[in-house]
């Protein structure tokens, strides 16, 4: 997913389910390519800016 598919998750459930597949994927890439890797570095900051979009639609926590 890339993104721009964020903005097609419309139901907050639906983004807290991609927060947390994004997790389980980052921790498989860190053990397969490490901490300071190109690809961790990549997949956190996806991480990261679906958490924000979450903070920022879902002020009361409800993608979770």
């Amino acid at each position: 997913m890339n993104n721009t598919d964020a903005f097609n998750i419309i139901i907050p459930s639906e983004l807290g389910k991609h927060i947390e597949f994004l997790k389980i994927n980052l921790g498989k890439v860190v053990q397969e390519y490490g901490i300071n890797s190109k690809e961790t570095l990549t997949l956190s900051q996806e991480l990261d800016q679906y958490i924000i979009l979450c903070q920022r639609c879902c002020p009361k926590a409800e993608c979770n």
